[in-house]
């Protein structure tokens, strides 16, 4: 039996489309704006070149005719074009916009709804199957999409001549939007519209580079609201068209004004610098194009200050902290040391008129690692030791410099250049005829004497080591022979750099023992506090009293004999290690605070205890076999400066017979002394350094066999530096065995080393020394503060106000 109402194939198809006919439509409308395009695109290109042609002016580059000429060829043209594209235009079917949409989705739903069982159209099981196959398909269709518009154009334009039109177009809509129409009524012989003029401004400020700022576009500004920009910004202005156009403006300083009008080369512009506050306007004719009120931002001068003034680091080194600030940054910086020859005290050496006044120190103020250099601390660390100037008179510039050019300066002033001291008397002599050598060619004579004098009896102990007496005594050889011919540049500069080298080994020392460098350490802060060095130079020092006291200390509980321990442990020669720290504090806080005497009694009792402490020199069987050894070797090494005196002195005289004689008699001596030495290597105590000695001493008796008394002295001088190698390897062995091993004797003793620790449980003693009373310092500070005070009451006597001003400059 056939179904009532039987729809049919077309209805059927309808009927499961209709939920797609809307963007069926959106896809037809997508298919006919592509093959528009497809058809028209030269007719298209060809009216946007026409069109930026007239809008730019082009036409009008030519004559009447020729312009003429071209509008009429391309109208032929683009009705040739027109014909072409209705031509090839087709609008599409709607079977074409549903294959167009079936192709967005997968397994092609819309043909699918298409279609029609072929076999078992009355069996229920397969109608079943299709009405399900049929609603799959009708939901997948249900995400349908219509397409953009694809010509695909690049085929067929492979020059690229649609985009070209195109961006014509483009320039021509944003410049001259109307420009385009006056041209052609031109053209054409009519007029332009006047009440609608075409012109088209431009214009941006770009501020300085180093303000970091970014370039502001004026032209959306253009309407006279202030505007804050940084003095030396640059304002471009750029017109388009043929008005009127003029310019005025108060910022520059100058009247700057447009370029002049010149035939078919638009567009007209300017460019100034903003320098001063004002109104910037351009117009065409009466008419206001744009205005601006600038407001300028100055750009301050940097700031420098060293409020700490001139300093001095523990080195010696020139030490000034200084802050700057600029509101754009430092870009460089440099300090100045001007000598200032009108201060200083023309006595001795510097009486003379300097050779050649030296120029200008001059170098770079260092400068954070950082990007923002706007406010920045730092401190100028420079060494001028060497320098001519180190302790005389100067002026110091600093300097800063911002990206503007501008610069802050201050100037600060000193009598003495700080420089590396000299705490060793005789260092510091040194150091001084090395000044006088330098600061006039007068003086060399004088320096030679003076040094020959220093010189004249090392046996009196000025010299630490034989080895910088004997360089001492080459450099005033040396400087004898040069100066006879006079002393060039270059020996000159040697000369100096020898004498600073003998200068630094005396002061320093050449010490390889730790009583030595105690005693050293003590030294130098005890002539420290006699010169009134300052707190950073005393700190230094104390640095080293600490650490050589400490060495000290531990060198002599390895070698102290037990008995020497007990009996001072009886005496109460022993301290703790605390009561010798608070009174090393005690001398530190001393010599900071001013009272230098009481800081300078203070350490000769500590020096009076350090030497009534004695380290075991005997022999037996509490002593160690390097002892022994250690001694032989060091009467060998004076045996061998004693010879080099001796070599030396006969270099002073006559080659005659009896300088032959005498230096017969100590190569004997110098042999006697080789053989010596070889007999200690075979007894064990070789070493690479005491090989390289007895070599050098064989040298040193074949030139003195030959009357070569120059080349002895070195070699002997050589020797013994080799000798002194070795003695500090032996204690270095020495003190490495004894800490290696402990001994059960030393224990079984409870053995005390001379802070009355006891060595293996650290135990303390008590001692009998006295520690400076604290309320001495306090008392001082007290006095200190009246002294202050009483010198700030401007009414009291001038004879008591300079009295009180010398206490404060003693302080």
């Amino acid at each position: 039996m056939q179904p009532r109402g039987k729809f049919t194939e077309a209805n059927r198809r309808a009927k499961l489309l209709r939920g797609l006919n809307g963007r069926i439509t959106l896809t037809k409308l997508s298919l006919t704006v592509e093959r528009f395009l497809r058809a028209f695109w030269p007719l298209l290109s060809l009216l946007g070149f026409v069109y930026a042609a007239l809008a730019f002016g082009a036409i009008n580059a030519l004559p009447a005719r020729a312009g003429l000429g071209v509008l009429a060829v391309s109208g032929l043209l683009g009705l040739w074009l027109i014909y072409r594209g209705f031509k090839r235009f087709r609008l599409p079917s709607r079977s074409q916009a549903l294959e167009k949409l079936d192709e967005s989705l997968n397994n092609r739903p819309i043909a699918s709804l298409q279609d029609t069982p072929a076999l078992n159209t009355n069996d229920p099981f397969a109608q079943s199957l299709w009405q399900a196959h049929i609603a799959e398909m009708q939901a997948q269709a249900a995400h349908a999409r219509a397409p953009l518009p694809a010509p695909k154009l690049a085929g067929q334009d492979r020059s690229g001549l649609r985009l070209l039109a195109l961006a014509g177009v483009f320039a021509a809509i944003l410049f001259a939007p109307r420009i385009g129409v006056e041209t052609l009524q031109t053209v054409l012989g009519g007029e332009a519209v006047a009440s609608a003029p075409s012109v088209a401004i431009e214009a941006w400020a770009t501020p300085p580079a180093y303000t970091g700022k970014p370039a502001i576009y004026l032209t959306e500004l253009a309407n006279g609201s202030p505007i804050e920009l940084p003095i030396g910004s640059e304002i471009t202005l750029r017109t388009y068209g043929d008005g009127d156009f003029s310019l005025n403006e108060g910022v520059s300083g100058t009247g700057a004004a447009l370029t002049s009008p010149e035939p078919d080369t638009p567009p007209r512009d300017a460019r100034f610098k903003v320098l001063l506050d004002g109104a910037v306007e351009l117009l065409d004719g009466n008419n206001t194009l744009g205005q601006w009120q600038i407001s300028v931002l100055e750009d301050t001068p940097p700031t420098i200050a060293a409020p700490d003034g001139i300093g001095k680091s523990r080195e010696g080194e020139l030490s000034i902290e200084y802050a700057a600030t600029d509101d754009y940054g430092i870009v460089s910086t440099r300090y100045v040391i001007r000598p200032d020859l009108a201060r200083v005290n023309r006595s001795f050496g510097l009486a003379p008129e300097p050779v050649a006044m030296p120029e200008d120190m001059v170098g770079e103020l260092p400068l954070p690692f950082t990007q923002d250099l706007s406010d920045i601390k730092e401190t100028l660390l420079a060494d001028f030791s060497k320098a001519m100037w180190a302790h005389l008179p100067v002026t110091i510039t600093l300097e800063v410099t911002d990206s503007a050019g501008q610069t802050a300066s201050i100037e600060l002033e000193t009598d003495a250049l700080p420089a590396l001291s000299f705490f060793d008397p005789l260092a510091g002599a040194i150091v001084e005829q090395r000044r006088d050598l330098m600061w006039s060619s007068e003086n060399d004579r004088r320096v030679s004497q003076v040094l020959r004098a220093i010189s004249y009896k090392p046996e009196d102990g000025l010299f630490p080591s034989a080895s910088t007496y004997l360089l001492l005594r080459s450099a005033i050889r040396r400087m004898g022979y040069q100066m006879e011919d006079g002393l060039t540049a270059g020996e000159r500069t040697d000369l100096e750099e020898l004498l600073w080298r003998i200068a630094e080994q005396i002061e320093n020392g050449d010490l390889t023992g730790a009583a030595a460098r105690l005693a050293r350490a003590q030294e130098r802060l005890s002539q420290a506090l006699e010169d009134d060095a300052t707190n950073e130079e005393i700190a230094g020092l104390m640095d080293e009293l600490r650490q050589a006291t400490e060495d000290y200390l531990d060198e002599m509980a390895r070698n102290m004999d037990p008995n020497q321990q007990a009996q001072n442990q009886q005496q109460g020669q022993s301290i703790t290690s605390d009561q010798l720290q608070e009174m090393l504090d005690r001398l530190q806080e001393l010599s900071e605070s001013g009272q230098r005497e009481e800081a300078q009694q203070l350490l000769d009792e500590i020096r009076r205890f350090m030497e009534n402490m004695q380290m075991t020199q005997g022999s037996g069987s509490g002593q160690p076999r390097g002892n022994a050894e250690q001694q032989q070797l060091q009467d060998g090494l004076q045996e061998q400066q004693q010879l080099s005196d001796e070599a030396f002195q006969q270099l002073q005289e006559q080659f005659g017979q009896q300088g032959q004689q005498e230096g017969q008699s100590l190569a004997e001596r110098q042999e006697e002394l080789r053989q010596f030495i070889e007999e200690l290597r075979e007894q064990g105590s070789g070493s690479e350094a005491l090989d390289e000695a007895e070599r050098n001493m064989g040298e040193a008796r074949d030139r003195l066999r030959e009357g070569d008394f120059s080349g002895a002295f070195d070699e002997q001088a050589q020797a013994m530096e080799n000798m002194r190698e070795t003695l500090r390897e032996m204690e270095n062995q020495q003190q490495a065995g004894q800490s290696g091993s402990g001994g059960e004797e030393t224990s079984e003793r409870n053995q005390f080393d001379p802070l009355g620790r006891s060595i293996g449980n650290r135990g303390r003693a008590d001692g009998d020394t006295a520690v400076p009373d604290q309320n001495a310092s306090e008392r001082a500070r007290e006095l200190l503060g009246e002294i202050r005070r009483r010198t700030g009451e401007s009414q009291r006597p001038a004879e008591e106000l300079d009295y009180l001003k010398r206490l404060l400059d003693r302080f």
